[in-house]
């Protein structure tokens, strides 16, 4: 997972090195990418904060702001924020995969449909776009989906998905809490066009109003975004 970031964060870094100049009016982050590529995201955190305070609507520093960010669903309120105010930003196609990315991860495949659709039809050259080798674009997102640890085969059909980290230690802490509180909690592990998610579901419903109930109590107590999916096959 590790690993992944890191040639996520070199590619970012290479791409954009020769392209400041078209965007001086956004803070140049290369150093700061190369930072997080060497394993320092705790030093880039640290420089990133005042930054942020005397730029809070710079789109590069949101972006950098976003991949620091372990929780999935959060992360990409950031990245929706620099593709819809943002559009012309140099990190703004790179944003939108990773939108793209999430979807998928969490199984929302409308959604990463009409993201992936966004960015073929606004970023045509974009170098996120999935190569005809690895996806067949009009075809479901399935195709570049690695379901790592599917759930098992038992008789339910819905499932409450109640979180995406990037960090599988966020992950586990959640599902500590969650379980302390006397919850069935799974971790399914999804590579999405090599980006790592580490999914949160929570019980196991025969019916889609049961698993509702238990969605709003969940979201109450534990402040969440959870969501009712069915079942994985």
């Amino acid at each position: 997972m590790i690993k992944t970031l890191k040639n996520f964060i070199f590619f970012i870094a290479i791409l954009f090195f020769f392209t400041e100049k078209s965007f001086s009016q956004e803070f140049n982050i290369v150093s700061l990418l190369k930072k997080i590529e060497e394993g320092k995201s705790g030093d880039v955190k640290e420089e990133l904060q005042p930054l942020l305070k005397r730029n809070p609507e710079d789109p590069s520093l949101l972006f950098l702001s976003a991949l620091l960010t372990e929780d999935g669903a959060k992360a990409n309120e950031k990245y929706l924020k620099i593709v819809n105010v943002f559009p012309k930003s140099k990190y703004a196609d790179a944003a939108l995969f990773r939108i793209f990315s999430y979807h998928t991860a969490i199984g929302d495949e409308k959604a990463a449909a009409a993201y992936l659709k966004k960015l073929k039809s606004e970023y045509p050259k974009s170098n996120y776009l999935p190569s005809p080798e690895k996806i067949a674009v009009e075809n479901s997102e399935e195709t570049i989906v690695q379901r790592i640890a599917p759930q098992k085969n038992e008789n339910y059909r819905f499932t409450i998905q109640v979180g995406a980290f990037s960090d599988v230690k966020n992950a586990k802490a959640l599902k500590v809490d969650l379980e302390d509180s006397g919850y069935e909690i799974d971790i399914t592990e999804k590579n999405v066009a090599g980006t790592i998610f580490n999914v949160l579901y929570l019980g196991k419903f025969e019916d889609k109003k049961s698993a509702e109930k238990v969605l709003d109590k969940v979201n109450l107590e534990f402040q969440l975004n959870g969501r009712v999916v069915s079942k994985e096959k």
